[in-house]
């Protein structure tokens, strides 16, 4: 049923109780049948905007001049306004939109964005939430089994490594309050966030209902920031590898993770050949597809550069324990040693 003339079924003019009044005085907020609305304009004590019945949903009194409907919507300042603002030093050289147009506008973007929001950002946030017990369950699951495994190597044991399984039980517990915490947080920001949508889509529903120009105008979109979707956190599970019993490896045995590179350096060969280094605190040489060979820190800064003796490749290179270089030559039958002074890491 259409909202107006359900209205007009059960409005009556102001003046006379003419059911159905066709106008409607803005600045006095009286509904006017035809008749009453020649009176109602010849009272000249104060302004009148009378408008068609349907066009009242687009009326609204300025704020600083209470006398006067706003007509227009300053882009600038984001506000409607009347005519007497129009012409002020407040609003001068600023754009003006038709307040009917802008409502128009500000609704298709409410369109818009309800849209997004319902079939595409929430669903999204719905999918990465709906993963989270998962992983959860997963990680609660190889935590079971990690300690099923840690009590049947402890069997073999005896009381010297009682304390040694209660601390591997320890670093388990350890890593699922860990990972757990991040889970927990990740899914509370996630709820919170989703709950941030659906009172925003209901808001925005109510706002395609509304007639009020003030809340429609005054709307900003969010959907920016509900675009930006968190991470998806992934627990590394890690696994227990038992050895074989060994008083100086119980000490030793703790959760394996996932191996990983922990450093890089890059050498200025097109194929390097070999690498030796005196510990694994102490600096490296190399040797490649070149007559040069060259020494890196274990940061991977270029600190020393030597040339082969006999301007040819080096086909192997060795370091001492006092950090000398040893290398042979292709096409040399020496073995050449570069002594090395102790290089400030």
């Amino acid at each position: 049923m259409d909202t107006d003339y359900s209205l007009q079924d059960v409005l009556r003019c102001h003046l006379c109780e003419t059911p159905g009044p066709p106008m409607y005085c803005a600045i006095c907020d009286k509904y006017l049948c035809k008749a009453c609305e020649v009176d109602h304009l010849s009272d000249q004590s104060k302004e009148h905007k009378v408008v068609p019945f349907e066009k009242r949903v687009y009326t609204l009194k300025c704020q600083k001049h209470s006398s006067k409907i706003c007509e227009h919507y300053c882009e600038q300042c984001e506000i409607p306004i009347c005519a007497t603002c129009d012409s002020s030093e407040e609003h001068h050289g600023h754009k003006f939109i038709d307040i009917a147009k802008t409502m128009d506008n500000k609704k298709e973007i409410i369109q818009k964005d309800l849209q997004e929001l319902e079939k595409s950002i929430y669903l999204k946030y719905q999918e990465i939430a709906s993963i989270i017990p998962v992983q959860k369950s997963a990680l609660n699951e190889n935590s079971q089994k990690l300690t099923t495994e840690i009590d049947k190597h402890g069997e073999d044991l005896h009381r010297e490594i009682d304390t040694i399984i209660i601390n591997m039980k320890s670093n388990v517990e350890d890593m699922d309050t860990k990972h757990l915490a991040v889970l927990d947080k990740q899914e509370d920001e996630i709820k919170h966030t989703i709950s941030e949508i659906t009172q925003t889509i209901a808001e925005l529903k109510t706002l395609l209902d509304s007639n009020d120009v003030s809340r429609v105008c005054a709307y900003k979109s969010k959907n920016d920031e509900f675009r930006r979707l968190p991470p998806k956190h992934t627990v590394s599970l890690p696994s227990f590898t038992p050895q074989k019993i060994n008083k100086e490896q119980l000490y030793q045995q703790p959760l394996i993770d996932v191996p990983r590179i922990i450093t890089q350096i890059y050498t200025k060969y097109v194929g390097l050949r070999s690498v030796s280094c005196l510990s694994d605190e102490e600096i490296m040489w190399t040797c490649g597809g070149d007559k040069i060979l060259r020494l890196y820190n274990l940061s991977g800064k270029l600190v020393k550069s030597v040339q082969t003796k006999s301007g040819n490749r080096p086909q192997d290179i060795a370091v001492t324990r006092s950090g000398d270089l040893v290398y042979t030559d292709y096409g040399d039958r020496t073995v050449n040693i570069v002594k090395n002074k102790k290089i400030k890491r």
